[in-house]
């Protein structure tokens, strides 16, 4: 992966922002399959920013994120 995922995490719900749509993905079936993170949008195209975003309606750890992303770069 190139890039990190960006979070925004002074938005509600907070939004999630890659340019790919599978490593957005790949995050959200993290968060569901290690955490139980369930209520989550699907990831779309980002009108916005371009890219992709996705949205968290569950609290989420950011050392969640900050886990997988370390997991994706080895």
């Amino acid at each position: 992966m190139a890039s990190p995922v960006r979070v925004d995490w002074n938005r509600s719900p907070v939004s999630i922002h890659h340019n790919s749509i599978e490593v957005l993905q790949s995050l959200l079936f993290h968060l569901h399959e290690q955490y139980g993170i369930t209520k989550h949008s699907i990831a779309m195209p980002d009108r916005e920013e371009g890219g992709f975003v996705a949205f968290l309606y569950q609290v989420c750890d950011p050392a969640w994120i900050v886990e997988w992303q370390q997991q994706m770069e080895e």
